[in-house]
């Protein structure tokens, strides 16, 4: 049932690095469909709200609700069907690096609760179609380039039809042509509903694809117009 319920509400939180305060008082929402930047410095906090998000990191202090599940309230029992309605995209791809892709993506369809074998390949070889990697199911990660390698971590996310997408520094380790491949897969992505909330430091990108934008600074998330958006060479 279609409803107009944010897919990401944050209020009053509060982000921590171990005993540490590194967001305070932190409000937003994320709309159905829509693609947001976060930005920052380095240690600003945009990794660990994230991962506050994805409940990789415990919610101490405020609320937060993603695809309506509250994480501040989340079981680890419940973690694996929070899972099953985001993506994760990491800046470093963690694929296991003694598996083909098809077998990258097949062990994270089993570890979210599918059965049927005919399925789980037909799933395998749409989101491969979708990121253009379908020619190389077979192939073992060290015969991917550092791009093709985030393509398949873009496929893995999006094999259960995430609501979201969190990607953090998803062109980080990738040189600026191959950057923008990837950032206008995951344009195409957005387009066809997937929010999208990604950290990046990538400003030129944030100029090609303008979108919304969260900053991370002093403690505090705020909202950035694009046109106030000033590049540090430190940032």
């Amino acid at each position: 049932m279609f409803t107009s319920e944010p897919v990401v509400v944050v209020e009053n939180t509060y982000v921590y690095h171990k005993e540490r305060i590194i967001l305070s008082d932190v409000n937003f929402n994320i709309n159905r469909g829509e693609f947001v930047f976060l930005i920052g410095r380095t240690g600003s906090g945009k990794s660990s709200l994230l991962k506050t998000l994805y409940a990789d990191l415990w919610l101490q202090q405020g609320r937060a609700k993603v695809v309506g599940f509250p994480i501040e309230t989340l079981k680890a029992s419940e973690r694996p069907f929070l899972r099953r309605k985001i993506g994760v995209v990491f800046q470093d791809f963690q694929l296991f690096m003694d598996r083909n892709v098809q077998e990258n993506l097949l062990w994270v369809l089993e570890a979210t609760g599918w059965k049927d074998s005919a399925k789980m390949k037909a799933r395998i070889a749409e989101v491969l179609m979708q990121v253009g990697m379908s020619a190389s199911r077979d192939k073992m990660p060290h015969q991917l380039s550092g791009g093709e390698q985030q393509r398949v971590v873009i496929a893995r996310a999006l094999l259960n039809e995430p609501q979201i997408l969190f990607a953090d520094e998803p062109t980080g380790n990738l040189d600026p042509e191959v950057s923008s491949q990837i950032i206008k897969l995951f344009h195409e992505i957005n387009k066809a509903g997937t929010a999208i909330l990604m950290a990046t430091h990538d400003f030129d990108m944030i100029r090609k694809f303008p979108a919304r934008i969260l900053k991370c600074e002093n403690g505090e998330v705020k909202e950035e117009l694009g046109s106030n958006l000033i590049v540090e060479s430190s940032i």
